[in-house]
């Protein structure tokens, strides 16, 4: 009987021992409807290599300042981003897409006064004349401005949808995987805001997992886990039923959609576009 407590114990004090703790930021606001989408690939790529972790949730800071965060190993091990050629020339890098390059399809979260204006849009000629909201220290601002998008920014994310709400911007950009819940999660603080999808900005835009540069271990799990998932399937059936991607699919659906594609000169050359387990393609590119 003792041999068994002893055992017990053991067993107990070994799982609380092996069990990793990664410090990830909380989520932008009430309304970030996203975060749980990241959080939930941490656990399932964990889960695949059967490695027990405990997710600690740091305050919310923007995104310089959790880059900064973890170039300095202070207060977060890991955060979600998207990248360009600083981002993982600086940091440790999980070079899989988490959205599979959806991020990269961005539809218009508007007010609904604006979709004549929207309605009229057939070429990316046609959408330069129209003032975008993006974020101060996003990729994506930089990326918008290169192609000759007019584009006006802020650095916190909630100011963004108030902007378009009041008629500061016309639209805010947002991934085909953000956007709807997005907007569901503001109805009743906005009703009027609504997503416009008939016309999707479209550029080559991965959603990585970034650390420090000495975190190997961290960056070889989670490849390794992710990997796993792909490659049995479960990472499409998490991205099928999660409650900010599953109305994506079927893909279908965007076969008859106008989207525009312009370039992203800040991709780092050793992006696997052309890896189809890693990416997916959307519709009739323009």
């Amino acid at each position: 009987m003792y041999k068994l407590i002893l055992i017990w114990l053991l067993l107990i004090s070994h799982t609380s021992i092996a069990t990793e703790t990664i410090r990830v930021r909380g989520s932008q606001s009430e309304h970030d409807s996203t975060h749980n989408y990241y959080v939930g690939l941490i656990e399932l790529a964990f889960d695949k290599i059967n490695k027990p972790i405990r997710i600690q949730f740091a305050p919310y800071m923007v995104q310089e300042r959790a880059l900064l965060e973890l170039q300095s190993k202070r207060l977060i091990d890991l955060y979600w981003a998207g990248t360009d050629q600083q981002r993982e020339s600086e940091l440790g890098v999980v070079p899989i897409p988490l959205i599979k390059g959806l991020l990269g399809y961005r539809v218009f979260t508007i007010h609904q006064d604006k979709e004549p204006l929207f309605s009229q849009i057939k070429s990316l000629e046609s959408l330069k004349s129209i003032t975008l909201c993006q974020g101060q220290h996003w990729p994506d601002t930089d990326i918008m401005l290169a192609a000759g998008l007019s584009v006006i920014t802020n650095v916190v994310y909630e100011n963004m949808f108030k902007q378009v709400y009041v008629d500061r911007c016309k639209a805010f950009p947002r991934g085909i995987n953000e956007a709807f819940s997005e907007v569901a999660s503001r109805k009743q603080i906005m009703p009027k805001l609504k997503v416009f999808d008939d016309v999707i900005l479209h550029y080559h835009f991965p959603m990585y997992f970034f650390t420090h540069k000495d975190n190997m271990q961290l960056i070889d799990d989670l490849k390794s886990g992710l990997m796993l998932a792909i490659k049995d399937g479960s990472f499409d059936k998490y991205m099928q039923t999660h409650p900010t991607t599953k109305h994506l699919f079927p893909l279908s659906k965007w076969k008859k959609k106008t989207i525009l594609t312009i370039d992203n000169p800040f991709l780092s050359q050793s992006t696997p576009i052309e890896d189809k387990e890693l990416w997916i393609t959307l519709g009739n590119n323009k």
